[in-house]
């Protein structure tokens, strides 16, 4: 009798929760048609403006050197002295390193004294030819006679011009005694050391210019069509953050790399101060301007299955919004372009239009300039 009972009670209790259930969800459904319909999303709004927009490409490169003369050995001495190390700054007209000038100063005395030598004979050849030819016009002198003076005093002008010229050479080859930096830089690499003999030729010091560079900058053979000579370009280079240099191209490289199918473009540029050889360095080259542009946030873009989409607002007083397939553009500063789909003029939502769909109605927080 109680397991009847039991069951009995057991029924009832089953039926009460099935009941209980489906007016739960009967109620459910009603209420959420009435909530759909009646739902509206807070948004902010935006105008498109008309606006100049740049068409940029960008690319990450690195920094030469315009000018790393190797300085080689122009005499044939011993180094007696180095005054500069690997990594040292030098400046243009530095003395970098010194040779042996013993040998060259002994030419070049002996030069100086057959100088003297030859002027002392070319004043007495000089007298003797004046008196001669005085002789001659008297008739008490033989024409040979002053023909040999006359060439005695040739002879000794011309050994004159070759002593003049063997001091210059001697001049010559102890101002290249001297190693001088012809560029500002810095000492690259040292190829001797203070004993050493050096030939004419014989390396002796690497500078790296620091001063005229030039960013080498590749880019994909996609976009060589919309890169010319004399294009304006923005270098920045992270050796020395928020530096921004305006330069131009200079060079593109009409051969494309064979593994990485990329152009390079040079722009030679001066050192502003910190920048080093062989730095990282990005560029900005801005291949077109479009002063008209039609530009809305960002943010007021939507992608659909359609394709990217920004919600207009369709009625001032009801607040309702309509989908408009658009054609994006360039990005730039939070802002992007509309090629085409929108007019300068138009209401966009900007800040909720991911929650819109065609004819959603909206509540207006605030609006975006």
């Amino acid at each position: 009798m109680n397991r009847v009972l039991s069951r009995y009670f057991l029924n009832i209790a089953l039926a009460a929760v099935a009941f209980s259930l489906l007016s739960a969800c009967g109620g459910g459904n009603e209420d959420g048609a009435d909530s759909t319909a009646e739902r509206t999303v807070s948004v902010t709004l935006a105008t498109a403006a008309l606006q100049e927009v740049q068409v940029e490409l960008h690319s990450i490169g690195r920094l030469v050197s315009k000018n790393t003369p190797l300085l080689a050995a122009e005499i044939s001495a011993r180094v007696v002295a180095v005054l500069v190390d690997e990594g040292q700054p030098v400046q243009y007209d530095q003395v970098l390193i010194l040779l042996d000038t013993t040998t060259f100063e002994l030419a070049r005395r002996e030069a100086e004294a057959a100088i003297e030598q030859i002027k002392a004979s070319i004043a007495n050849e000089e007298r003797r030819v004046a008196r001669y030819q005085d002789l001659k016009t008297k008739n008490m002198m033989s024409q040979e006679r002053l023909d040999d003076a006359e060439a005695k005093l040739a002879v000794d002008r011309a050994s004159m011009l070759a002593a003049r010229a063997r001091l210059a050479n001697a001049e010559d080859r102890l101002s290249k005694a001297e190693l001088i930096s012809p560029v500002n830089g810095v000492v690259e690499r040292r190829h001797v050391s203070v004993g050493d003999y050096v030939q004419v030729g014989n390396p002796m010091v690497t500078v790296t210019d620091t001063n005229d560079l030039r960013a080498e900058l590749p880019f994909p053979e996609t976009v060589g069509h919309q890169l010319v000579i004399g294009q304006p370009i923005v270098l920045e280079s992270p050796i020395a953050p928020g530096l921004l240099i305006d330069a131009s191209i200079d060079q593109i490289r009409p051969q494309i790399g064979a593994m990485s199918r990329a152009l390079v473009v040079i722009a030679e540029v001066k050192n502003p101060g910190k920048w080093k050889p062989e730095a990282t360095v990005e560029s900005t080259v801005i291949v077109e301007r479009r002063s008209d542009a039609v530009v809305v946030p960002m943010i007021s873009i939507v992608r659909r299955p359609a394709g990217e989409v920004v919600y207009v607002l369709d009625d001032p007083a009801q607040l309702t919004v309509r989908e408009r397939l658009v054609v994006t553009g360039e990005r730039q500063n939070g802002s992007i372009e509309i090629r085409s789909g929108l007019q300068a003029g138009e209401t966009v939502v900007a800040d909720g239009a991911h929650y819109l769909s065609e004819g959603a109605r909206v509540v207006v927080r605030e609006s975006q300039p």
